[in-house]
């Protein structure tokens, strides 16, 4: 062999080696509904992240677009970027969206739901997710996890799910009013609360079994907005909020509901309270983010990105952001700073 072809062998031979080594890491073995693993050090700009977690040990979650989920345990520095398998076949055909992740207090157990009612259940903490029969076809827009064994979804077209065994059998519930439900939550095991079209406000005192209206619910109206978000800060204190700059709050613990206003005209998609600061955050159309601190109104807090916010979750001091067009914001000191991952 000559030196040129001993070059070009040694050449081809290194250039496979590094190959194999590239599709060992991004490739790697993980929990058996995961199809690959690539370690990134932001999210995809072509995906659009819609749901968010931390756990209480500060991993974070998101999920999105095209079986999408993301995880990261140094704190937003890295993520590992997975598809999850939420379907039989191959990567390729994984492509339903994924729209909300949700933890137990504890972070034992988590659920996510997505489109054509995908449900997916992990019970050791995020390692491995398993698919659960939800028994309808309708987008699952959001889920509230109230222990390890229950748990309760809405979605399109009056949609409710409720679960008391881990998910091993979901079951329907009827909602009063046929409309779109973007947001759940509760504020005990037995006391929730479901937002949605028309401005309306559905409550249950059973787990989620049975629904009533609480607020709004006028689907005569089309000039009426969404309600998109509704959160909690104590029993007695929440917020919805819509299109618009649409507000609804409460102080009775959800008895009676007045309307208010942001100070701009903005669509807000998500409203999440910070449990170290006891503040709560608005997030919505064009990156805009609005804090309410106790006893003041509503101010704007400095842009980080022009990208729709769609998500917000908070765990101490850490607190992480996620809209579209791969949007991460991040924060270590309870919002006083926020920084785009890129």
């Amino acid at each position: 062999m000559t030196n040129l072809n001993k070059k070009r062998a040694t050449r081809q031979i290194t250039f496979v080696l590094s190959t194999c080594a590239l599709l060992l890491m991004v490739y790697a073995p993980c929990g058996h509904s995961a199809m690959e693993a690539q370690v990134r050090h932001a999210a995809p700009p072509w995906l659009s992240l819609f749901g968010t977690a931390v756990k209480p040990d500060g991993t974070i979650y998101i999920v999105g677009s095209k079986a999408l989920l993301l995880t990261s345990t140094d704190h937003g520095k890295t993520w590992i970027q997975q598809t999850l398998k939420e379907r039989p076949g191959s990567a390729l055909f994984q492509d339903r969206d994924l729209y909300s992740i949700r933890f137990s207090e504890d972070g034992s157990a988590a659920w996510i739901v997505g489109e054509e009612g995908t449900i997916l259940f992990s019970n050791d903490g995020g390692k491995t997710w398993t698919v659960q029969h939800s028994g309808t076809t309708k987008n699952l827009f959001k889920v509230a996890v109230i222990d390890p064994q229950t748990a309760v979804a809405v979605g399109a077209d009056g949609t409710i799910l409720h679960t008391n065994d881990g998910g091993a059998h979901w079951q329907s519930a009827k909602s009063p009013k046929l409309i779109t439900l973007f947001d759940v939550t509760f504020t005990d095991k037995k006391t929730g609360w479901a937002a949605g079209e028309f401005s309306t406000i559905l409550t249950t005192k059973d787990g989620g079994q049975t629904w009533t209206v609480a607020s709004g619910g006028n689907t005569g109206d089309f000039t009426i907005g969404p309600y998109f978000t509704l959160t909690f800060t104590d029993p007695l204190h929440a917020v919805a909020a819509g299109l618009a700059g649409e507000l609804a709050v409460t102080e009775d613990g959800g008895k009676t509901w007045k309307p208010a206003k942001l100070p701009d005209q903005v669509g807000t998609y998500v409203v999440a309270t910070d449990p170290e600061s006891k503040r709560l955050w608005l997030g919505g159309n064009g990156g805009r983010m609005f804090v309410l601190s106790p006893g003041h109104q509503w101010q704007e807090a400095p842009r980080t990105t022009f990208h729709d916010l769609t998500d917000m979750a908070f765990a101490g001091n850490q607190g992480v952001a996620v809209g579209l067009n791969g949007t991460i914001l991040l924060t270590r000191n309870a919002g006083d700073q926020w920084q785009a991952v890129q």
